[in-house]
């Protein structure tokens, strides 16, 4: 689950499509961002995930290494989010960018 950079919200709404970008609206103060990966290098075969594609209005991001929706949170702390593709088994780190926050 994701949380608003600015308010802390958990009302987070995706409102664009993965061919144009990943941009996130927060429900309760109106601040936007989008949501990215980068690379880290790693894969993990082991652990055992079944990430479906999310609905298209969940928070979503694509996968650093091949795109793909199919992403899971692998391990998650106050500085750093790792997700895990089940699709290609990279490990990519979250980050959030294009941060504007709301007026309220």
């Amino acid at each position: 689950m994701i949380a608003c950079p600015k308010c802390g919200g958990k009302e987070i709404v995706y409102s664009c499509e993965p061919k144009c970008c990943f941009n996130h609206v927060c429900a309760d103060c109106r601040s936007t961002f989008e949501l990215n990966t980068v690379k880290t290098g790693q894969f993990d075969h082991q652990t055992a995930i079944s990430a479906e594609e999310p609905d298209s209005s969940d928070p979503t991001t694509g996968c650093a290494d091949c795109g793909s929706l199919r992403m899971a949170v692998l391990s998650s702390g106050p500085d750093e989010t790792l997700l895990l593709c089940a699709k290609c088994r990279a490990v990519s780190k979250l980050v959030i960018e294009e941060f504007v926050p709301g007026n309220f």
